[in-house]
């Protein structure tokens, strides 16, 4: 990394899978202001305003208002590098952790190159389903240590929820630090960095806790397929996967359709909607998360199977 000139703020955004952090990311790639270098783990779910975009070589995705899109890829280290070494310096970098990562693990590394200085640690909260996550027994560790060292937690799909889940909400977050800065948004009503509160000085001797393995925790799966899914057998495989997936998201065909559609599911709660930009793939392409526990990624494959048109090879 090359030695800046100026220090540039760094914010970090975590969440549990569903939580909706791409979309608050998308919300600032469209909102303007200081030029950013966003980093996400899965670029395709960016679905970035295509008049925004000035250019794409599939790893990086640079927009009109100086702002840049780049896929963490296998190494979060050389993506940042290669941030701190482009050509004309940025004004602010944003990372979106992984859903079932620790938010708190990506902000050191702000407290130890000297380029850069911690900003805050934004943690997004499904409104809809964060009190039965925290006690989770599957989940529940993972989900209350990302708001251990976060500054502010925006509660979010408050417009979804009635009133008695929204105040449950609150009083489960409020329970892991009480006092802790909380925001309720909704989609249509999500805050730029600058009219967030400015969080305390963080320090770069703050205690941490021993690092957990996720290996241990969770466990990925990929599904891939030429073709298309017919629309009237997705709902029935669907409800044959397992409750050890928890998250499964991506881009497919439907038979008999032009259009890609933008798959994602949570927790056995699923959706279909129109891709924003033409996908290069014409295939599936769906990636998930689970628990430990997870069947093999056959038995999965077979479900997801049930739900190809007519004619497409498994």
């Amino acid at each position: 990394m090359r030695k800046a000139t100026a220090t540039i703020p760094v914010t970090v955004i975590g969440g549990f899978l569903g939580a909706g952090k791409t979309t608050f990311v998308n919300h600032l790639l469209a909102g303007g202001g200081p030029r950013t270098a966003v980093l996400v783990n899965d670029f395709g779910e960016i679905n970035v305003d295509a008049t925004l975009i000035q250019g794409h070589d599939g790893t990086t995705m640079t927009l009109t208002n100086g702002c840049i899109c780049c896929s963490i890829g296998t190494s979060f280290i050389e993506t940042m590098c290669q941030v701190l070494d482009a050509e004309v310096p940025f004004e602010r970098i944003v990372i979106e952790a992984s859903g079932v990562g620790d938010p708190w693990k990506i902000a050191e590394i702000a407290l130890i190159e000297p380029t850069l200085r911690l900003d805050r640690v934004i943690v997004l909260a499904d409104a809809s389903r964060i009190a039965a996550l925290l006690g989770d027994a599957r989940v529940g560790a993972t989900v209350r240590s990302q708001f251990d060292r976060c500054d502010v937690v925006l509660l979010s799909k408050t417009d979804l929820v009635d009133a008695a889940t929204l105040a449950a909400a609150r009083a489960a977050v409020l329970t892991l630090r009480p006092g802790m800065q909380m925001i309720e948004t909704a989609r249509d009503s999500l805050p730029s960095l600058s009219a967030l509160d400015a969080p305390a000085q963080a320090s770069a001797f703050r205690a941490d806790l021993p690092a957990s393995n996720h290996g241990e925790t969770f466990r990925s799966f990929a599904y891939r397929r030429d073709g298309a899914f017919d629309r009237a057998r997705i709902a029935g495989a669907v409800a044959a996967l397992p409750p050890e997936l928890l998250r499964l998201k991506g881009s497919c065909r439907l038979d008999g359709e032009d259009s890609p559609q933008v798959f994602q599911m949570v927790e056995g709660v699923w959706s279909l909607v129109p891709a924003d930009q033409p996908g290069d793939d014409a295939g599936i392409v769906l990636v998930g998360v689970g628990t430990a526990d997870l069947p093999e990624p056959a038995v999965l494959d077979a479900i997801l199977d049930r739900a190809l048109a007519a004619g497409v090879a498994a």
